[in-house]
């Protein structure tokens, strides 16, 4: 049993729970800002004042209201509320909404429903003769169609909606904005104003009909007579106060009327008596109408003195004073002749020959007097439902007995009429189905398909009973209604009630709690949420014989909120926390005290210290751990072997070795000593003081330009004073047999040669002639070698002298080939092409 219970119990909470959802479901939406969403709606728009421009403007204005109320408008197929979020599709002849899923499946059933009629309908019927005999083609299938639910506006298959759009269309899958209509795209709508006048609706993306032009045009006035001016382009056929003063059909009075177009007159109000046609009577009637009858019949006598007229009171003769009886036809009217009127016109005593009533059969009888009489003539009949044949007189309608068996319209109910035929009436019965509204049966004519939203309204009040609102039959516990009065109920919690009049329970209180917080004694007022009269869950051991589930309780006031300035352990700042959390805390900053040093801060996390106001460095600061951080002397890159410390450094005392100028030995010397700056001296000084650290004292041994070794100490960079130099130069004559030593001085100073003598030009004369016949020698030399390689080539390859032979008998001898010449002749062959070869190669 106690299963039983707590199951029992937890359908119960999850029903309620869905209910209170399903109320509430137009109400987890937040309130739109409606005025500021109506202003900026009609910022391009001023409607006109008229009272015909105004019934647009309302009607626009009450879908607006639908529009931003969500929940207030409301899909007729499934009877539910239509939320901002939802997608919709608006009916182009009524406006009115749907859910986007409705009117598609809507839609969907109406073509199918129809179509699927429409198979039957073409399957069953067939061509039948009628009781004439005539063949009557099978009716043609009626085009696929369906409506809107409000206002059965028909729409063809390809206009059943496909896909969610804004108002204006312009925009697929609007998405919602709090600043915007819902279900717009924010733009200007554009659209064709109604009735056509040129202009576009200067609204927003809206719902409903557009409003009526407001474009300022200048127009003149009806009549004319008035200058144009500048009017609304609705109210462009505006009157003016003059009156018309054209003259009116009558000819003697003019129209009084006030400003109206031209020729658009009315008849003529004023009276005066008028005689009738005959001229028998006269009564005042209307001056538009001069022309009346009166009821006395004419009663001249024609020419023939025994008949009269028998016209009610006409003008003119009456057929010229000849009896139209004179001139007569037989009954048949095949003969036609002239006799006295007073005699009746006698038979021909032909064939009548008149078309009978059948339509098919003429009259066989005698010329006569009267109609003429029923077909007799028998011809085989089929019934209207073409099921039997039987032979009947032509003026008689064959109908069987056979009950009709098809379907009506509403494919429910049988027909059941006698002999039928094809052209079932529709149904005429009460479809009596329960309407979505659960209240009201359907009244309409049996039909196919879904029935038809209920066309009902109920009014439904708010709470209080001050706002009513109409809203379609069947949604009376689900509306929604805004009402602008405050709520009457008495409040549970010591606030007062500030929001609107609703349904069910109040709402929670939303205002702070105002009271001392006494949770933490701190006396701070609780600025928390109203707590004192919450809803919660009732206990499990309630008493089951409670109904309601939950109850209102007073919480206490949760911990102090309030914001409480602390000082951080390490004094670096104030930061605010919460009453209940106010403890000294480290702030996480880095302690930045100074150090012993001078020159660091302490790099430890905030951390507590005996006086928090003194920036220096206490105890638990860390000490300094770093190396000396001060710049070196200019020149100096050695480091400080001491620790972190205060400015000055000592000298450097790094001994520094060095090539000397001349690179011949090494120097040693003090970095301080060289790059020490508190000696002073001018620039030049300190070079030269610099240039002694780097000289090893002995002598260059670079040379001058003239050859000669410097004079100078060991020095940097070229050598000085090479114009000193004193060295002996050795020159000599043309012919290097004469030679001198002189000063290097005068060497430069240009005595540079020796003139020779007259024993150097006889020693020279003497050699060119030695020269000569060295030549000579060489000369001969040469030819002879030459005279002895040609007399060698031509021993060897020159023509050879023939001897004279003694004439001997010629006998035929064998074909010899000369092996060896072939040969040479080969060789020498490849010998030019090696040397062609190699030619060519070098070439490229």
């Amino acid at each position: 049993m106690e299963k039983f219970n707590k199951a029992q119990a937890k359908n119960l909470a999850a029903a309620q729970k869905l209910v209170n959802a399903y109320a509430s479901s137009s109400e987890d939406e937040g309130e739109l800002d409606e005025k500021h969403i109506l202003d900026l709606l009609y910022k391009h728009y001023q409607a006109s004042t008229e009272a015909p421009s105004r019934d647009n403007v309302n009607r626009t204005a009450t879908f607006l209201e639908n529009t931003l109320h969500s929940g207030a408008a409301t899909c007729l197929i499934c009877i539910g509320s239509i939320r901002r979020v939802e997608s919709i599709w608006s009916c182009r002849s009524c406006y009115c909404f749907f859910h986007l899923n409705c009117i598609q499946r809507w839609a969907n059933d109406s073509v199918m429903q129809l179509k699927v009629k429409a198979e039957q309908q073409q399957q069953q019927q067939t061509g039948h003769y009628n009781h004439l005999g005539e063949y009557v083609p099978p009716k043609r299938p009626k085009s696929l169609y369906w409506c809107c639910p409000q206002c059965r506006r028909d729409y063809q298959p390809a206009d059943r909606p496909t896909q969610y759009e804004c108002f204006c269309g312009k925009e697929l899958n609007p998405q919602p904005q709090p600043f915007l209509v819902p279900h717009s795209c924010g733009e200007i709508c554009a659209k064709l104003l109604q009735p056509k006048c040129g202009h576009d609706c200067k609204l927003l993306c809206h719902p409903g009909p557009c409003p009526p032009c407001a474009q300022l045009a200048q127009s003149s006035c009806l009549c004319g007579k008035s200058p144009k001016r500048s009017v609304r382009c609705i109210d462009k056929n505006w009157q003016c106060q003059q009156k018309c003063q054209a003259l009116l059909s009558c000819g003697k009075h003019k129209c009084n009327q006030r400003c109206h177009r031209p020729g658009q007159c009315p008849p003529c109000s004023s009276k005066s008596s008028q005689p009738c046609e005959c001229k028998r009577e006269e009564k005042v009637v209307n001056c538009a109408e001069p022309k009346w009858k009166c009821n006395n019949i004419c009663g001249a006598a024609f020419a023939c003195g025994l008949h009269t007229c028998d016209k009610v009171c006409h003008a003119g003769p009456c057929g010229g004073g000849e009896c139209p009886l004179g001139v007569r036809s037989c009954p048949c009217g095949k003969s036609t002749r002239t006799g006295d009127c007073s005699q009746l016109a006698e038979t021909c005593g032909d064939t009548c020959q008149k078309l009978l009533s059948c339509g098919k059969h003429s009259c066989a009888q005698r010329c006569h007097r009267g109609a003429c009489n029923l077909c007799l003539v028998r011809t085989k009949k089929k019934c209207r439902c073409g099921l039997h044949e039987k032979e009947l007189p032509c003026s008689k309608e064959f109908n069987c007995e056979t009950k009709c068996k098809q379907m009506r319209d509403c494919g429910k109910h049988a027909c059941n009429r006698k002999c039928c035929g094809d052209q079932c009436p529709p149904c005429e019965k009460i479809c009596g189905k329960q309407l979505s509204c659960n209240k009201h049966k359907c009244q309409s004519v049996c039909h196919n398909g879904p029935c038809y939203p209920c066309k009902l309204e109920s009014q439904v009040n708010c709470r209080c009973g001050k706002t009513r609102r109409s809203v379609p039959c069947g949604r009376e516990k689900s509306a929604r209604i805004v009402c602008q009065e405050l709520c009457r109920i008495t409040s549970k919690c010591h606030h007062a009630i500030k929001h609107r009049c609703h349904k069910g329970e109040c709402p929670p209180c939303v205002q702070p709690c105002g009271l001392p917080n006494d949770t933490s004694g701190c006396g701070h007022i609780c600025k928390a949420r109203c707590h004192a009269a919450l809803r919660v869950p009732k206990p499990a051991d309630a008493p089951r014989a409670q109904q309601h589930k939950y109850e209102y309780r007073s919480l206490p006031h949760p911990r102090c909120e309030e914001g409480v300035r602390v000082a951080c352990i390490g004094g670096h700042e104030l930061a605010t926390w919460p009453c209940w959390n106010s403890k000294p805390t480290s702030c996480q900053r880095k302690c930045a005290r100074q150090l012993k040093c001078g020159n660091h801060r302490c790099q430890l996390v905030c951390h507590a210290v005996p006086q928090p106001e003194d920036m220096n460095q206490q105890a638990g600061c860390a000490n300094c751990e770093e190396g000396c951080a001060i710049p070196r002397p200019p020149g100096c890159t050695h480091a400080c072997t001491k620790g972190c410390h205060a400015p000055p450094c000592a000298p450097c005392s790094f001994v520094i070795k060095s090539k000397c100028h001349c690179g011949l030995n090494q120097v040693m010397y003090k970095c301080s000593e060289y790059f020490n700056q508190e000696e002073g001296g001018s620039v030049q000084q300190t070079l030269e003081r610099r240039q002694k650290f780097g000289s090893c004292g002995n002598r260059c041994l670079k040379n001058f330009e003239c050859g000669h070794r410097c004079i100078t100490v060991c020095h940097p960079g070229p050598c000085p004073n090479p114009e000193l130099c004193r060295k002996k130069v050795r020159i000599y004559c043309a012919c290097k047999r004469l030679k001198l030593e002189i000063a290097c001085d005068k060497h430069r100073a240009g005595q540079t040669e020796l003139k020779c003598d007259a024993n150097c030009l006889e020693e020279l004369s003497k050699a060119k002639a030695t020269e000569q016949q060295q030549l000579e020698r060489k000369l001969k030399q040469e030819q002879e070698k030459n005279r002895l390689e040609l007399e060698k080539y031509e021993q060897k390859f020159g023509k050879r002298k023939h001897k004279e032979r003694k004439a001997l008998d010629v006998q035929p001898a064998s074909y010899h080939i000369d092996w060896q010449r072939w040969g040479i002749y080969a060789l020498a062959l490849l010998a030019v092409m090696g040397a062609l070869g190699v030619a060519y190669y070098a070439d490229s």
